[in-house]
């Protein structure tokens, strides 16, 4: 009898010893996974931005994004969506499931990136809510945007004044980019059924922290990708640069004035195609290249290059996984506590300019909302940009991407 109780306490201890166990094993597992949803505003974007890179289809033309302009425009979004639809854009665009916390983190982060710009680089981000007038959307939806995205609100009928109101959000998008993106939504994008569109614009111009002197620029051959050559305008400087180079790739950061901002370029080694590269690069070894580059001594050689870019992203955004936003099971009951609305376009248009003084570039997105019923070595070392290659432009605080492109052939 004595055994048996024995036994039988033992058993017992045994049980609650091993439930403790698992009870905090569970909760460290609860903890990570609250961690791993939960990561700072700039590393969220920089995954979505390769995220994003990696779908947009490959060609020989120049290309230019800002994913931090999709990014801030799907964020204002967010602040509508509820449930699976927030778990969707959560997901994809790798954004807090706690929206109190990311809203407020994301208008932090957009302070912060005013604050370094200063007076040493033009940045201008704005945000704009163009709402169907006689459409009941919730207080809340207009104040958490305004709070922490600065949004305005504009009243406006979609329904029997929208060519007007197009140009009207165009015209905003022209302004607030300093003239650099035209006609961001074309004829016939809003209809009857267009309830509200959420637009981000940004506009860039950094001054390079020691301007490229233009009468060394040179014509020189660039390698396309085809093995056939065109003749490009050079650029040349010859310092101390942050500099990194693997058995893949060279890559350089040219600083802006401030030192605040930078763009890094990403230059394949000889005989690798720019793809390969792109395939493999993500978030983590965009990071491993900044936290390993080295100062030291590089002759640099960058062709002056143009880009502009315009793309319509639902396609793209659904490929990636994020669907109910788009369909009859969207829940963006934050916006009007109702399930009446989902997006049905994201426009994106962007531009860079690259030359011996500096850069600039501009981008503009739009979300449009309609009702569901619509639809359904040698110490000197040559950095000679003279074939396809990638670039960022970054702040240099939290190196965030704010434009990100490819270079595949200058002369256009």
């Amino acid at each position: 009898m004595r055994a048996l109780k024995y036994f039988v306490l033992a058993t017992l201890l045994a049980f609650i010893v091993t439930s403790i166990g698992c009870s905090r094993k569970a909760q460290k597992t609860d903890t990570a996974m609250q961690h791993e949803e939960h990561m700072p505003i700039p590393t969220a974007n920089n995954k979505f931005a390769f995220d994003l890179l990696n779908e947009i289809p490959y060609n020989d033309d120049n290309m230019v994004v800002s994913p931090f302009s999709i990014s801030t425009a799907l964020a204002m979004t967010y602040t509508g969506a509820r449930r699976t639809t927030l778990e969707e854009m959560a997901a994809i665009m790798h954004f807090d499931r706690n929206q109190e916390r990311f809203h407020r983190e994301y208008g932090e982060y957009l302070a912060s990136l005013n604050k370094m710009a200063a007076d040493n680089i033009q940045l201008n981000i704005a945000n704009s809510l163009w709402a169907q007038e006689d459409y009941t959307f919730l207080n809340s939806f207009f104040e958490i945007n305004k709070q922490h995205y600065g949004s305005e609100t504009f009243q406006v009928n979609f329904r029997t004044n929208r060519e007007q109101v197009r140009t009207n959000i165009n015209d905003w998008v022209y302004d607030e980019t300093r003239e650099k993106i035209k006609d961001l939504i074309a004829p016939g994008v809003l209809t009857d059924d267009t309830r509200l569109v959420l637009v981000n614009a940004i506009h860039f111009f950094g001054p390079w922290l020691t301007e490229f002197d233009p009468e060394i620029t040179r014509e020189n051959v660039f390698f396309l990708q085809d093995g056939q050559t065109v003749m490009a305008h050079f650029m040349h400087r010859s310092e101390h640069f942050n500099y990194y180079q693997d058995e893949q790739l060279q890559a350089l950061e040219i600083p802006y004035s401030g030192e605040d901002f930078s763009m890094l370029l990403v230059l394949p080694g000889e005989g690798t195609p720019l793809q390969e590269i792109e395939k493999e690069m993500n978030a983590d070894s965009f990071a491993r290249i900044i936290n390993e580059m080295q100062h030291k001594e590089v002759d640099v050689f960058v062709p002056k290059y143009e880009a502009e870019t315009k793309l319509d992203l639902e396609e793209t955004l659904m490929a990636m996984g994020m669907r109910k936003p788009f369909n009859r099971e969207a829940d963006f009951s934050g916006m009007t506590g109702n399930l009446d609305l989902k997006i049905d376009k994201v426009i994106h248009q962007a531009m860079i300019e690259v030359a011996e003084e500096g850069t600039e570039a501009a981008a503009a997105t739009a979300v449009v909302i309609i009702r569901k019923t619509s639809i359904d070595p040698d110490p000197r070392t040559i950095f000679m940009a003279n074939r396809p290659f990638m670039f960022f432009i970054k702040d240099n605080t939290h190196n965030s991407i704010l434009f990100a492109g490819r270079v595949m052939n200058p002369s256009k």
